[in-house]
């Protein structure tokens, strides 16, 4: 067993990573930036933190398996366990999927709450330490820079540095991560593939004044070019409330007032939104973010790169938040890490390389899904390869068809629960299906109200 290995953020993805490393290091150091996270609430240097965070299913299952009982935890802290195609009223491309009860459950919970039990699980395991209020200022070599041997830090309030030796340095740090251009100044070169999407997107949360029901737990209008360019949620979290959420892409999008969120709201192409706050109570002021890029930092594809240094979670790549990735790819990330230290039996030559390309392969499909989507708006710039075409419509196709075909419903859920590979996408009963007709009774033959402009029109149940 190795001695110690720093870990540089101390947020989820530097909580999730340091457990993974616990069982094979006799010291995990998390250096974290902000202050110590003393109750649940917003982390002040994680502006998201306001912001709905869905932990997918593959990333719920990532979760338990490096904290056993922490889903029993969630439940018994509050958070609402539901049905992901029952419970959701899911407006797409036009339609709005036909709700049943099918097997995908899923834990929903604030963000602050999430990291709050996360924080509690990651401090009892006791050869975890943390530094609070220290920032890495850069990454410290041996003499012929082929292997990372620590960090130089700064503690708030202090203008010295410190140097912090350790056998492996994993870097969890976020977006904000500067490893790209410290390996740069070492001469390793990383290459990063950008697409600039400018999400502007905001949040506020509400309680219901009479709480009833009313036939859906979420709500959610995806982005659907050229239709529909505005995006809406309300999802339910602990403690009966609710983060409602609206946005999209663009410099169109000016979200910095609560009267301004209320516009957006009625812009959407239903009335759900707007008539939900209206029975409800907001309990936050308009909470905005904004994602200018999404990014993926190419650490698998270095030709060269140095031993005993690891990149992890939005260091590595940044999702679309919209998508709602980002937590479920960096648990899996953390439990691949802790399974590759099996395999391995520890750290050894060539080890970076592999984990790295393991990360990239967790990575692949969540990318695809994500940027797939980004370039069907055509004011988003960004290489269109001649497949693209065939890949946007048979995608949109999907979601149609998803509307009204469970089999087809519960295959895309599973893709973007990230617990099936985007090929299972492609069975022949998918493809079947975007062939069969459909039995209008069975859905009581309604049409759907969306709105364009000022006018409103039907969009009929069938697909095109």
């Amino acid at each position: 067993m190795k001695k110690n290995v720093i870990v540089i953020g101390g947020g989820v993805a530097g909580k999730l990573t340091a457990k993974a490393l616990s069982s094979f290091f006799e010291e995990v150091i998390i250096l974290e930036a902000d202050q110590e996270y003393k109750q649940k609430g917003p982390r002040k240097r994680t502006p998201q933190s306001h912001q709905p965070h869905i932990v997918l299913k593959k990333g719920a299952e990532s979760i338990e398996q490096l904290f056993p009982g922490f889903k029993g935890e969630l439940i018994k802290e509050g958070s609402p366990v539901t049905n992901f195609t029952n419970d959701l009223k899911w407006l797409h491309f036009g339609y709005v999927k036909q709700p049943f009860e099918g097997d995908l459950l899923l834990n929903q919970q604030s963000r602050p709450l999430l990291e709050w039990i996360l924080d509690r699980f990651v401090k009892q395991v006791t050869n975890v330490l943390f530094r609070y209020e220290s920032t890495v200022e850069s990454l410290l070599f041996d003499p012929n820079k082929t292997k990372v041997i620590g960090v130089e830090l700064r503690s708030k309030g202090s203008n010295n540095r410190e140097k912090l030796y350790a056998d492996l340095v994993v870097d969890t740090s976020g977006f904000a991560s500067k490893s790209r251009d410290w390996l740069s100044e070492n001469g390793f070169e990383i290459k990063e593939e950008k697409v600039k999407i400018d999400l502007v997107y905001a949040t506020r949360c509400y309680q219901l004044k009479y709480p009833k029901k009313q036939g859906w737990k979420n709500l959610l209008y995806s982005v659907s070019y050229p239709d529909n360019p505005n995006y809406g949620s309300v999802q339910l979290v602990e403690d009966g409330q609710y983060l409602v959420t609206v946005g999209g892409y663009g410099d169109k999008y000016s979200i910095a007032t609560n009267e301004d969120f209320k516009q957006l709201v009625r812009n959407l192409p239903l009335q759900d939104v707007s008539q939900f706050i209206e029975k409800a109570e907001a309990l936050t002021d308009v909470k905005v973010h904004r994602v200018p890029f999404q990014v993926r930092r190419r650490y698998d594809l270095a030709k060269h790169f140095p031993e005993n240094f690891i990149v992890i979670g939005d260091a590595n790549c940044r999702f679309d938040p919209l998508f709602a990735q980002g937590i479920s790819v960096v648990a899996a990330e953390a439990l691949e890490l802790q399974k590759c230290l099996e395999r391995e039996a520890g750290v050894h030559k060539g080890f970076e390389k592999k984990l790295h390309k393991k990360i990239a392969k967790i990575i692949a499909t969540p990318w695809d899904l994500a940027i797939t989507e980004a370039l069907r708006n055509p004011e988003i710039k960004g290489k269109r390869s001649f497949i693209l075409p065939i890949k946007l419509w048979y995608t949109k196709r999907v979601f149609q068809v998803s509307a009204y075909d469970p089999e087809v419903y519960m295959r895309l859920v599973r893709v973007m629960n990230l617990v099936q590979p985007s090929t299972h996408l492609f069975h022949p009963k998918v493809v079947k299906s975007f062939f069969v007709k459909r039995n209008k009774k069975s859905h009581n033959g309604k049409g759907l109200v969306t709105k364009e402009s000022s006018t409103r029109k039907t969009i009929h149940h069938d697909a095109d």
